[in-house]
């Protein structure tokens, strides 16, 4: 199902509900009174959880820009400051073991 296409050339998400939602929830194991809005959301964070950027992840909703998608999803982006760290680690620990003195095992 389209959710950020079709609906919005029609009537908008609100315009599924007389129509092809509740099978097409059906078909596809969503529980039962779960809004468009609500898949719309889960469908945002499937993206954002593994690492999609926001511009896609704005494109996708069809959202006039990421800001407008960072004010409502911000929090379901993953915390920076672990990310920051690890890299930064990473970075040292990769320029020690290139700085490690080479063995010279014919000697």
């Amino acid at each position: 199902m389209d959710l950020h296409g079709t609906a919005r050339r029609t009537r908008g998400l609100h315009a599924l509900h007389g129509g092809p939602w509740r099978p097409a929830c059906a078909k596809a194991g969503i529980a039962k009174g779960a809004g468009p809005h609500a898949v719309r959301h889960h469908y945002a964070s499937l993206l954002i959880k593994p690492g999609e950027s926001v511009k896609t992840v704005s494109e996708r909703l069809g959202h006039t820009n990421a800001a407008m998608t960072l004010n409502i999803y911000t929090h379901l982006w993953p915390d920076s400051e672990e990310r920051t760290r690890a890299a930064v680690d990473k970075a040292y620990a990769d320029r020690s073991a290139d700085a490690q003195p080479q063995v010279d095992e014919a000697a």
